[in-house]
């Protein structure tokens, strides 16, 4: 019955929303529908001693494992009812199809100039690192290094920077754009860093915005984004090594390719499958305190509530917290009215998202975007007061959007 509802629910939201990445309501059904699809057969056809087992989560029985997912079920009809609610009062019809081109000209430079910067900038960053680390960068005893904070902040930018000129230099100069690229990558691989795969990223985007036509564009992400799903595991690995740096890092592949394909689903399981089972540990688990409950609500910032006293009681282990979702259907009713509310603040940022784009608002609507949806992921992993405050992020926001004229991006 209670997944019948939600099909009706879903088909009437359908009628009134086209399928776009830029909706905030099609990101949260994918995400949430997606983490059901997988969460199921990983229950029930996953052998016991192939989970994860994050915490001592996963193995509950099938009774418990019904329990989190009819919270999740119940949680997506509210989130529907909000939607439908606001589409149909505010006479909302499907929203246009948009099309907005990214090809920016970028101002006339010379490669030369492009080159020798980025020749300065390998330099310096050379300097750095071996002020920083030394030897310790090659081969070390532990993941972690000590060095000069201001120091590895500078690093960092400065190779942040460096992906960026490899971007802009991939027509012209594309060896040299890959010798900067595979530069910066060595550098983030022998810290250990996950910005191997972000600084990956950035310099896929820069090339992808650049330069690949609208035809090529889709072809580029679907050949690009396994690797990247397999890249993040490789880095997620190296952390769990027996040995550091950048020399056992770059052999852990040949000597332990398992690590990384079992680091790569760990990957998916943590972003997709964990939070279902953290969920049901939380609504077993979490105190029914409405002074919690107003703390976790409270848009002040935590030194002005009780945030830093009640935290610790909101929390799995020391390292696990109870997730916002589980959380808040700890109070049943009020769980109804948070995602009724949620849908309809939803459907309201999917139009004035949409709008902005439409209009080359392209900056101002890509960061109302961007934190419209990292409610999806906090909610599923993170505390109830870590979730809602984007929420509050989004109106501010839309607030500033509303009272000051943004610019239009001119492509």
């Amino acid at each position: 019955m209670i997944w019948f509802l939600l099909i009706i629910l879903l088909s009437m939201v359908k009628s009134r929303t086209k399928f776009t990445f830029f909706s905030p309501i099609v990101v949260f059904y994918s995400f949430f529908l997606l983490s059901l699809l997988l969460s199921i057969p990983y229950h029930h056809f996953m052998p016991e001693d192939w989970k994860f087992n994050i915490a001592q989560l996963d193995r509950i029985n099938d009774t418990a494992f019904s329990t989190a997912i009819e919270t999740f079920i119940k949680m997506l009809i509210y989130f529907s009812i909000g939607v439908v609610f606001y589409k149909y009062a505010f006479r909302v019809s499907k929203n246009k199809d948009f099309k907005f081109d990214l090809t920016i000209k970028l101002p006339s430079i010379s490669v030369q100039v492009l080159e020798l910067l980025s020749i300065v900038i390998i330099a310096i960053d050379l300097i750095l690192l071996w002020t920083l680390y030394g030897n310790e960068f090659f081969i070390r005893n532990s993941y972690t290094m000590e060095a000069n904070k201001l120091g590895v902040m500078t690093l960092e930018y400065s190779l942040l920077s460096l992906m960026f000129l490899a971007g802009v230099l991939y027509k012209n100069r594309i060896l040299s754009s890959f010798a900067i690229s595979v530069f910066v990558t060595l550098l983030c691989i022998g810290f250990g860093s996950r910005m191997a795969t972000i600084y990956f990223m950035v310099y896929c985007f820069v090339v992808y915005v650049l330069y690949f036509k609208p035809s090529e564009r889709q072809i580029f992400w679907v050949f690009i984004s396994p690797f990247i799903v397999i890249f993040m595991g490789y880095n997620i690995a190296l952390r769990l090594s027996d040995s550091h740096g950048l020399l056992p890092y770059l052999l852990l592949p040949i000597n332990d390719p398992g690590a990384i394909v079992e680091n790569t689903f760990f990957n998916i399981y943590y972003t997709l499958v964990f939070g279902i089972f953290a969920t049901y540990k939380t609504l077993i688990e979490n105190p029914v305190e409405y002074s919690y409950l107003y703390t976790s609500l409270n848009p002040s910032p935590g030194f002005m509530t009780d945030w830093y006293i009640i935290y610790k009681e909101l929390r799995i282990n020391p390292y696990a917290p109870f997730t916002a979702i589980g959380e808040i259907f700890t109070y049943p009713n009020i769980a109804f009215f948070f995602y009724f509310f949620v849908g309809i603040f939803f459907s309201y940022c999917e139009g004035v998202i949409l709008r902005l784009l439409s209009n080359n608002k392209i900056i101002s609507g890509f960061i109302l975007f961007i934190i419209t949806v990292a409610f999806i992921p906090y909610s599923f992993e993170y505390n109830l007061r870590s979730s809602v405050r984007f929420i509050y992020y989004s109106t501010f926001v839309i607030i500033i959007i509303k009272t000051f004229k943004i610019p239009k991006l001119k492509l």
